[in-house]
């Protein structure tokens, strides 16, 4: 009803300045013949008309009243048949209008939604698809070992892990577009899932001569899905590895407990990142001056394992120091210490 009056508001001012020039002009006439007006009479052409005003505001309210009320109490809605039953032909032009508009804007998140399925069991197939022939290549690899030179094996080993990474890197990126129907929170142990991580990275600690430090209790378990957690720590420990220095010696593990509050802390003594980029390791695409300076980066591992853990309930942190290291803290809410 508020609603309403406010858009009749210029009417009912209308409707009295009427009033008002019709009283002026019934007094210039008293005037001119001598004959004062009562004010009873003045009062009676004010009520008279405003009665009638009242009387043709509340039928138009009730005419109007779905378009008031519908909209106020469908503002937040989705559902394109909120739109009431037009009162005059300017409404059903507007509800026609509408209509072609809901249904164009409709088709197209549809197409869209098409293509974007489709893209997704693309990746999904192609991803797959060549993981097979990168576990033959590593098969041959292993098979012709020695009779290959070793700084030869060392190479195309480390391309073929490369290779392995990024595959996992598409696979999760497009896997996390579905996060809520691709994960299963489970009671896990901290120090087994790091383990299997190091296990991982085994030949690749070796190959660039850093070894990792695991100082993790068995009893610390936490609650989250094991499958996203160890793609998070995969690309943590393989920032780890890729941004070590010559003299970095060891990848530190470690895990402390506060009121149900469990922090895992993966420390390196590698180049750190520099102060005018720790600010924006999280965003997409991002590589900084460590991604031009070592190898190449695709700036995505960080900004995937940010948006997994928020969407695991976890805090993923970052602490560095340029030519001292760096420290990534995952912060464990539900744990069991």
């Amino acid at each position: 009803m508020k609603d309403f009056l406010k858009d009749q508001l210029p009417f009912i001012l209308f409707f009295y300045s009427q009033c008002t020039i019709i009283i002026g002009i019934a007094q210039l006439s008293t005037f001119i013949t001598k004959a004062a007006m009562s004010t009873e009479t003045i009062i009676y052409l004010f009520i008279l008309p405003t009665f009638f005003l009242v009387a043709f505001l509340l039928y138009r309210y009730y005419k109007f009243r779905e378009f008031y009320t519908t909209i106020r109490s469908n503002m937040g809605s989705t559902d394109d048949s909120w739109f009431p039953e037009p009162a005059n032909r300017l409404l059903d032009n507007i509800k026609l209008y509408h209509d072609k508009q809901t249904a164009h804007y409709t088709e197209e998140i549809n197409q869209l939604e098409r293509q974007k399925q489709l893209e997704f069991h693309f990746m999904q197939q192609w991803v797959h698809q060549m993981k097979t022939p990168i576990s033959v290549l590593h098969l041959i690899i292993q098979k012709e070992k020695l009779n290959l030179p070793e700084a030869f094996h060392h190479s195309v080993q480390e391309e073929i892990e490369r290779l392995q990474r990024g595959l996992d890197l598409a696979l999760y990126q497009s896997r996390l577009q579905k996060f809520d129907r691709d994960f299963h929170v489970q009671q896990i142990s901290l120090k087994q899932v790091a383990t299997e991580v190091i296990q991982e990275f085994k030949s690749s600690f070796i190959r660039n001569q850093v070894f990792p430090a695991l100082a993790i209790d068995e009893s610390y378990v936490v609650a989250t899905d094991p499958k996203w957690l160890k793609f998070v720590l995969s690309q943590i420990v393989s920032n780890a590895i890729k941004y070590s220095k010559e003299s970095s010696e060891n990848i530190t593990f470690t895990a402390a407990a506060n009121e149900k509050v469990l922090q895992l802390n993966i420390q390196d003594t590698g180049c750190g990142i520099p102060s005018q980029d720790i600010q924006r390791v999280f965003d997409p695409f991002f590589t900084g001056l460590n991604g031009r300076t070592f190898r190449e980066s695709t700036g995505m591992g960080l900004y995937l394992s940010k948006e997994i853990c928020d969407a695991l309930g976890h805090n993923l942190i970052i602490h560095s120091e340029q030519d001292k290291g760096t420290t990534v803290t995952i912060i464990f809410s539900h744990a069991k210490i």
